[in-house]
Parts: C-alpha cells; structure tokens; sequence
C-alpha cells in the first residue's frame, strides 16, 4: 500500500513530489500503519478517551520497513494513535524509497545525489494512481486496499490534485464501508495533517 501512496504522491515520470514533503510523509506513514493492520498485526483501541494502536500479532514480519515499524509499537505500546503517525512520517519517505529502490520500482541515485526518485517503469509507477480514477469514473467497486489507497489521499489532500473527476459521493461511500481500525487510521491521518498545516503556518 505505502509502495502504490507512493507511486500516486509523485509524479510517475520526473519522481516530482505532488504534495509538501510533510504531507506525503504522513500519508506514507499512515500506509505503513495500514499495511499491519491489512496484515492482522496491529488494530485500534481506546482508553481512557485515548485512541492508541494495540498489537495483535508481535511475530516480526518478513517486510524489514513493517518489522521497524511494528517493533517501535511493540517496545512502547502507551502512545496515542497520532504519535505514531507523527514519528513514523519523520523518515517515512525514506523508508519508503529505499523498499522501492530495493524492490526494483525506483532507480538507485545516481552520482548526483537528487531528492528525487524516478520510477524504473512509467507505466508501473502511473497504474495506482490510473486504477483508481478508472474505478471512480466506471462506479466501480474498490478492493480494501484500493479504499484505503483513495481514504489516504484524501486526507492529505491528494485527491485534488491527481483524481480526474471530484466524486465526494463514491469517495464518502468507498471509505465509510471499510473496517472501523481503517476508517480511525483516515481519520487520524486528516487530524494529523490539519495540525501539519497550521503548525506551517
């Protein structure tokens, strides 16, 4: 999932950011999160009006950006949902680019260290971002990946800029029919965002 919020946040042939690198940061992060929770590994629980990640399966994953990310949850269980989003995002992107860079999807820097990562493939790199708008445009249902993928754009204001077509409707109706622990991780992530933005005020 954080592989295809990726491909969709840059542009699929320059590797040009979309969004504001604390933006694409969160929403990353916010990917990572929801590929544990996909995976059975985390959900979301409350306590005392705190809304916190609670660890389901500890087992270390074979994925080495999930297995950091899941280990940090397991070591120090108490913070709250938003912490974490904010702590991951720090070097999400990074982490995000070196899994691509490794899995083959992005192009190792050149001499030339650039911050920009090009896709190895235009085609592969533009097919997240393409599904998507094809989905919206047919009225198509969405997979659960594919809900989550369009939750997280929106939350990060994505979805202005790369959906061709501004449906709040399908968009309301993809992510109100996800699990209650996915619907959270959106909505922390817009909350995260909205703090983001004011505080770069």
């Amino acid at each position: 999932m954080a592989d295809d919020l990726f491909f969709v946040m840059h542009d699929n042939a320059t590797g040009r950011m979309r969004l504001h690198a604390r933006l694409t940061g969160l929403g990353l992060a916010a990917a990572v999160l929801g590929e544990l929770m996909l995976a059975g590994r985390i959900t979301v629980g409350s306590e005392a009006g705190r809304v916190r990640l609670v660890v389901l399966d500890a087992a270390p994953p074979r994925d080495a950006l999930t297995r950091t990310a899941l280990g940090h949850i397991v070591a120090e269980p108490s913070h709250r949902f938003r912490t974490w989003l904010q702590f991951l995002a720090r070097t999400a992107l990074a982490d995000v680019t070196a899994r691509m860079t490794d899995e083959g999807l992005l192009r190792p820097p050149g001499r030339r260290p650039s911050r920009r990562r090009v896709p190895v493939d235009v085609n592969v790199a533009g097919w997240p971002v393409g599904r998507v708008n094809l989905a919206i445009q047919r009225r198509e249902p969405l997979n659960v990946q594919d809900r989550v993928l369009l939750g997280l754009l929106a939350a990060t204001g994505g979805n202005q800029i790369v959906l061709w077509e501004r449906n709040p409707a399908y968009l309301s109706a993809a992510t109100a029919a996800l699990p209650a622990p996915l619907r959270e991780l959106i909505a922390q992530t817009e909350a995260a965002v909205g703090d983001a933005v004011i505080t770069r005020r």
